[in-house]
């Protein structure tokens, strides 16, 4: 049974298909457990003499347990950076594009129009297409075939060109380039970095390393606002904001370069001595732990090869595999489209439509956002349940939306609000990345690993991200600044995200079933439905305790022989 949230966010895969953060920890079996040896009881005095001498040496090897858990902690720590890469270049082009001078570079005039407006889509555009290209391929053809120390190296150096070539650009299309190379470095450390780190850290501190992965994404975005406010005057401001991309890059791609292997793809390798050298130095020199540990990660590696993976034809003619992976498709898809990457990329567009400017409209959605995912998914989500939260969430991020709109809309000069209506949009948007930050920002990668078949999951976690990075943040970005340029403006963009996360409230009432505290052979029988009639009962199942299709004994265990497709002759290949 799964524990805190944080050991549930540190599973690891080895099929490559991960492309994100919380994607990255969506296999169980890629991660070996931290192992423990059981305690004998002394039968005669020999070997009481022997337990009271373990017991004296037992304080030298807690703190050599110590040193090797700092150890952990600060490689861990420097992998989590590349978490800045995916936060900074979202979050830095929220600002960049209202800046004088930018805007003279691309010939933008001082009010936006369609032109201007599509550019801002192409731009934001190339950088979640490269993202979404890499991160779905990086996984197999890198990560997996290479290892993650030099995936990470590399995604380090093109986020770092990618970097140059923007704060270098003199015109739109070559802007767009230096996006699009920076898409794709982040989509391979997006790809590689949690990886890493699950795959060092003991499970004892496991899941707080990938949450600083994950918190590093929200602190990147409120720094890339912050050095935005200071520099957006200067004539050279945004090339500044642009260029600390080649900083973190060139800074993390050197400081790879003293990094081991990770000792699972080491073993997976077939490179066991090394394997073991490296683990023993981060388990404080226990090699008796390390080996243990070793023993298992091998014994993982051969139920994996034992149970196989699902080729794509399986995943899309099984209904079983199929139906669920449409609903992750979903999740993903409602998560991007509801409106946060329009907030995180273009609130500096809307705010300055509205006339609404100064720190606090720069600074307090990023601050809040980092606020909401970080008690969100530490302390709400392992108590209060995912469904709940990603209900709840998105009724806020709805409530909030229309709120703000109504008042945009409603102003009697919607370009120059009043002080009063001013501050109301600023704290609706700021309650809108609340909400979402506390449900969904985390949440929406958390259910995709949970639900998803281990036969499929590397398959069928790629395909959600491919979702959410390639269609969902491709319609954000283009659909967004249209509008605000557009006769919908300010007021009718967040109205319009209001709505759309209206719609999505019923979806999860009726479709999320709870996860929290249930094992993956119990959440498996939950979503296995085939027919129409097995939906209707899957939704039956959802408005009464929010159980789908039921999780009791029985059916867990034909669930688990079917799903990991033991016998998957015997489906009915109906669809739903």
């Amino acid at each position: 049974r799964p524990g805190t949230l944080l050991d549930r966010l540190s599973r690891g895969t080895s099929s490559g298909d991960c492309s994100t953060p919380m994607a990255a920890m969506s296999s169980p079996a890629a991660v070996a457990p931290h192992a423990t040896a059981a305690v004998a009881v002394p039968a005669d005095p020999a070997e009481a003499a022997e337990a009271s001498s373990s017991e004296s040496s037992k304080g030298s090897l807690d703190v050599g347990n110590q040193q090797g858990n700092m150890r952990v902690i600060f490689l861990c720590i420097f992998i989590a950076n590349t978490g800045f890469f995916h936060g900074y270049d979202n979050g830095v082009v929220s600002d960049v594009f209202t800046m004088p001078s930018f805007r003279g570079m691309m010939g933008w005039p001082e009010v936006d129009d369609a032109a201007a407006a599509f550019e801002k889509g192409v731009t934001v555009n190339g950088f979640n297409i490269g993202a979404a290209i890499s991160a779905v391929l990086a996984g197999h053809f890198i990560v997996d075939k290479y290892g993650r120390r030099p995936a990470l190296i590399l995604g380090s150096w093109l986020f770092a060109l990618g970097g140059l070539v923007q704060s270098a650009a003199m015109t739109a299309w070559v802007l767009i380039l230096g996006r699009l190379i920076a898409g794709i470095g982040v989509g391979i450390t997006s790809s590689a970095g949690p990886a890493y780190i699950a795959e060092v850290a003991p499970s004892n501190i496991r899941g707080a390393m990938v949450g600083v992965y994950q918190s590093n994404i929200c602190l990147a975005i409120a720094g890339a606002s912050l050095l935005n406010y200071f520099d957006q005057n200067m004539q050279m401001g945004w090339r500044i904001s642009l260029g600390v991309q080649v900083l973190l890059g060139v800074v993390t791609a050197i400081g790879l370069i003293f990094c081991s292997e990770t000792p699972r793809f080491l073993q997976s390798a077939g490179r066991t001595e090394e394997a073991l050298k490296i683990l023993t130095s981060l388990r404080g020199g226990d090699e008796q732990v390390a080996k243990q540990e070793l023993d298992m990660v091998q014994a993982e590696l051969e139920e994996e090869k034992q149970i196989g993976s699902a080729t794509w034809a399986e995943v899309f003619t099984n209904p079983y595999f199929r139906n669920v992976v449409v609903l992750g498709c979903f999740v993903q898809f409602f998560q991007i489209i509801t409106g946060i990457n329009a907030m995180v990329s273009f609130g500096g567009t809307l705010f300055g439509r509205l006339g609404v400017t100064g720190l606090l409209s720069a600074l307090a959605p990023a601050l809040f956002f980092l606020l909401g995912n970080t008690i969100g998914g530490f302390f709400l989500v392992d108590r209060l349940g995912r469904r709940s939260l990603l209900i709840w969430g998105m009724a806020a991020m709805s409530l909030t939306m229309i709120v703000g709109g109504a008042v945009a809309l409603s102003a009697d000069d919607p370009d120059h609000l009043s002080e009063a209506a001013g501050y109301t949009v600023i704290a609706m948007v700021v309650g809108y990345m609340f909400s979402f930050g506390i449900s969904w920002g985390f949440g929406a990668w958390l259910y995709i690993s949970e639900i998803m078949p281990l036969r499929v999951r590397g398959k069928a976690v790629g395909l959600c991200t491919g979702m959410n990075w390639g269609p969902a943040n491709v319609i954000s970005a283009f659909i967004t600044p249209v509008m605000i340029a557009g006769p919908m403006g300010p007021g009718g963009t967040l109205l319009f995200f209001g709505l759309v996360s209206a719609a999505v409230v019923p979806f999860a009432f009726l479709c999320l079933p709870e996860t929290k505290g249930r094992s993956l052979e119990e959440i498996t029988p939950m979503f296995r439905f085939a027919s129409c009639t097995d939906f209707r009962s899957f939704v039956r199942g959802n408005l009464g305790a929010g159980v789908g299709m039921g999780c009791d004994a029985g059916v867990a265990s034909k669930g688990k022989l079917d799903w990991m497709g033991a016998g998957t002759s015997n489906l009915d290949l109906g669809s739903a």
